[in-house]
């Protein structure tokens, strides 16, 4: 057995406790309870948001100022501590171009500990390059790092290229928690709904960029096949709300219910309620909702972008069409509509898929190992 580390975590997009639901959000929260059910000591050493959504230098030179002066500090307080109540590890969740992360490499070369990050990454945001000063802050950072943890095959050959080895590279499945003392209790659908009737269910923010083009997409594809019979479940709120409901307004309204944003317990209480998850998934980094829908016992429709493909298994949890394809995105949901032995098939393989290979436990066992000789 390995010995159990003081490990402090940062996130520099957002702290895991923001008010914002969000996949990173949801990942960092998991990474923190994964390494405590490792049992490491974990501590979140900052909630300092290096992330901007601007490239303007003059945010870049502020966010880098007060990121350093934060270093400074919580080198000034674990330096008071005990030597033996001082953290061991510092482990860095997504560093990437929006988001550099200045502190952990300050703090941790101060203190003279190993320094690991977790989906570091490449992304290719605007045109004209005019992310590339933040793109060599979170390099300069990322290759301090003394190891790399990867959830995707692009975030290995990225770092692979970067640092021009894989010494320093280990890879670690995405997951959620799967903890089956949480029994799930299916929320109550609109009593205007015929029993029989197939639900389809949906979840994400309603906010401009991947999210609102995702839910445009499924707009459209439903819309194709609205002659079918199902109705749908959306779950999900935010400044776009309004705009997004108008592009399903070729559906009628009965047939559409509108959840708003949700606790992260009714949300897996409405994906109980419902019978095929439904999200396209266009340029989504790993889709942690894939595996929340699939716990569930839901069959996935979606595309074969980025990650996934990652945690959503083809013919076998679910069916996935080709990037910015609706037509076939759309006849693979009229397929699993259709074929209701097909949906309990792929619905009860991605439940046993998820706790075998995207627990917490499996999880928790590989930080484990990715950290013991640290």
């Amino acid at each position: 057995m390995s010995k159990k580390k003081k490990i402090a975590f940062y996130a520099p997009i957002k702290p895991p406790d923001d008010p914002i639901p969000s996949g990173d959000r949801l990942i960092a929260q998991n990474l923190m309870t994964a390494f405590q059910h490792a049992g490491h000591e974990l501590t979140l050493a900052s909630r300092y948001k290096c992330y901007s959504k601007r490239s303007d230098p003059t945010y870049l030179d502020q966010r880098k100022l007060g990121a350093i002066e934060e270093a400074h500090r919580l080198i000034a307080i674990f330096r008071a501590l005990p030597k033996v109540s001082q953290p061991q590890v510092w482990v860095s969740y997504h560093p990437y171009c929006k988001a550099p992360d200045w502190i952990g490499p300050i703090v941790s070369q101060a203190l003279a500990i190993p320094y690991v990050t977790i989906e570091a990454a490449r992304t290719n945001q605007g045109n004209n390059n005019e992310w590339q000063p933040w793109r060599m802050e979170a390099q300069a950072g990322i290759r301090t790092a003394d190891r790399h943890l990867c959830f995707k095959p692009t975030d290995r050959m990225y770092l692979s290229e970067l640092l021009g080895h894989e010494n320093t590279l280990y890879d670690i499945p995405a997951f959620i928690d799967t903890n089956e003392n949480k029994p799930v209790e299916a929320a109550h659908v609109p009593s205007h709904w015929k029993n029989g009737t197939p639900r389809l269910v949906t979840v994400g923010m309603m906010r401009k960029g991947k999210k609102d083009k995702n839910f445009y997409m499924l707009a459209e594809a439903l819309t194709a096949i609205k002659n079918q019979d199902w109705n749908l479940i959306v779950v999900g709120g935010g400044p776009e709300k309004e705009a997004i409901k108008s592009a399903f307004s070729e559906i009628p309204d009965q047939r559409i219910h509108w959840c708003g944003q949700l606790h992260t317990d009714e949300v897996a209480s409405w994906l109980r309620a419902g019978d095929i998850f439904v999200w396209p998934g266009w340029k989504e980094p790993i889709g942690m909702v894939y595996l929340e829908a699939q716990l569930q016992k839901l069959p996935v429709v979606a595309q074969a972008s980025m990650g996934v493909p990652l945690v959503v298994s083809h013919g076998e949890t679910g069916l996935l069409s080709n990037e910015d394809d609706l037509p076939h995105f759309a006849s693979n949901i009229k397929k699993l509509l259709n074929d209701a032995k097909l949906q309990r098939k792929m619905g009860s393989a991605a439940c046993e898929k998820v706790r075998l290979e995207h627990s917490l436990e499996a999880a928790a066992k590989r930080l484990d190992e990715c950290i013991s000789d640290l």
